[in-house]
């Protein structure tokens, strides 16, 4: 008979305070909304925080796994009051039908915004706790780009923030916080957490960890982590896009002692302090970008990632900037994808592969962000939209893109996809016929977490600076609820230099 049952949970959003699509419960029921046991079948075997809850707890002869409820939905506008409720009140009736629970995992994202609900994850372990008592352990594993709120650690102080970005640590961090859990469950093991929120609003371009500021943070956490009773940090450079009162970057030390989280918490916040300059990068235009690639001579594709339009950023996946320009080049062994566009992959079904359509592609979500584009296209392939991805980011995880279609436009490659997806894996091109490796340049609808799987096969990657919601120039937002001041809309004095070297000469 098992003598510890533990709960597993998934509440998943990003939230684009700035966005026109807001977030229905259909968006989560798209994206993955599973209950009970469907669970098991969602998320094994994949790299992801519940496979790693899945995985550590299978091994735990002594553990019975409780199936709650796991939803999430792909970035995009706040999450409607009523879709939040509907998957908030799924997951206290789960677990008031669950019986007794020893312990709580539960895999957040951190910076999910809700109609007139600025900390939604906050209030959901509220409630939570509300349903399990306060003595329940709980353990989550949370986004880099999270905003943490002070109030999330009165419920636990075990949060495991991503190392990586792009994301592949997932699972990783799944596993650390399912360990952690049993640790508290089986030992009655003892955690402080220490919590510092900087008044800075990062741009997440800039956040990658194999090189730049984010590296050197995160080599820092590392370090931490070595010393005697340090457990867990997690650097967290927060979500630039929700206008919110806890938006900005912070930093989490979780220790077996109050002293030594807020010693390596300070020192840390310090040192993330004295690098915010490090974040801020210009990128260049569509047309500067398309020529720098033109002059470069590589043997791999050159990729061109539209990182304003990032669906993973919230964008709407349909803004139309870069696709004029790769249509205006017109040249052979060129791919832009994926495009959200409904209406035009309807037409394309109608036509039948191997046809010719008139379409008029993109710009209907976001018009003003670039207007749909009149061409005349050439059906290639169509498929349902579902695939498998292959790479290192969300490894194995199925993907549904809501139907797609494979169309050329003179000399253009476009896949046209059902629903806003980034082209973080190549299967989103391959399952339906495309091979990436072979061309020569590529625009993507993607940021950073594409690169996981695609830097190997790939010779050089420029990011463009076209329009769209998910703009690198944060001065462009029209905020009304963050913290102010805040650095770099603002100048801020977080802490004098001087001040910042007594204190560690003590």
């Amino acid at each position: 008979m098992s003598s510890y049952r533990i709960g597993i949970a998934f509440f998943y959003h990003e939230s684009h305070s700035f966005s026109p699509l807001k977030t229905e419960i259909e968006h989560f029921v798209q994206e993955g909304y599973f209950v009970g046991t469907e669970i098991y079948k969602a998320y094994s075997g994949t790299k992801t925080e519940v496979g790693g809850f899945l995985d550590v707890l299978k091994q735990e002869k002594q553990v019975e796994i409780v199936p709650l409820v796991c939803a999430a939905a792909v970035p995009s506008g706040i999450v409607s009051s009523e879709a939040y409720h509907i998957i908030e009140k799924q997951m206290l009736h789960s677990l008031t039908h669950a019986g007794p629970l020893d312990g709580l995992l539960i895999a957040l994202h951190g910076a999910m915004v809700v109609e007139h609900l600025f900390d939604p994850e906050a209030h959901l372990l509220s409630q939570i706790r509300s349903c399990i008592g306060s003595n329940v352990p709980i353990a989550t594993t949370l986004d880099m780009h999270a905003n943490i709120s002070e109030d999330m650690l009165t419920y636990t102080p075990l949060h495991f923030g991503f190392k990586t970005y792009p994301h592949v640590d997932m699972y990783e961090q799944g596993v650390n916080a399912a360990r952690a859990l049993l640790t508290q469950v089986k030992e009655s093991a003892i955690y402080y957490a220490s919590f510092k929120k900087m008044p800075m609003l990062l741009p997440s371009i800039n956040m990658r960890t194999a090189e730049g500021p984010m590296k050197k943070m995160i080599d820092l956490a590392k370090q931490a982590e070595q010393e005697a009773d340090v457990y867990n940090v997690s650097i967290f450079g927060g979500f630039p896009y929700s206008d919110i009162p806890i938006a900005g970057a912070s930093v989490l030390v979780t220790a077996l002692n109050p002293e030594t989280a807020e010693k390596t918490a300070k020192k840390l916040a310090s040192q993330f302090w004295s690098i915010k300059e490090e974040f801020i990068v210009d990128l260049p235009t569509v047309e500067e970008g398309l020529q720098t690639a033109l002059k470069r001579s590589s043997e791999q594709p050159i990729v061109l990632a539209d990182i304003a339009d990032n669906p993973l950023s919230c964008g709407s996946g349909d803004t139309t900037e870069l696709l004029e320009y790769m249509l205006k080049l017109n040249m052979p062994g060129t791919l832009f994808g994926g495009l959200y566009d409904p209406e035009s992959i309807k037409q394309c079904v109608q036509a039948g592969v191997g046809n010719y359509v008139s379409l008029s592609l993109g710009g209907k979500v976001s018009p003003e962000f670039g207007k749909p584009v009149e061409v005349e296209a050439k059906v290639i392939g169509l498929s349902e939209g579902e695939f498998y991805n292959s790479g290192p980011f969300n490894q194995h995880l199925k993907v549904n893109v809501k139907g797609a279609a494979h169309i050329r436009v003179g000399e253009l490659d476009i896949l046209l996809i059902g629903r806003p997806v980034s082209a973080n894996d190549p299967e989103l091109f391959r399952h339906i016929g495309i091979e990436p490796e072979t061309k020569k340049i590529i625009g993507l609808k993607a940021k950073n977490h594409f690169r996981a799987a695609f830097e190997p096969l790939v010779g050089s990657i420029i990011y463009v600076d076209a329009p769209g919601v998910a703009s690198n120039r944060l001065t462009t937002f029209k905020y009304q609820h963050i913290p102010k001041p805040i650095w770099p809309l603002q100048d801020v004095k977080y802490e004098s230099e001087k001040r910042r070297k007594e204190k560690w000469m003590h």
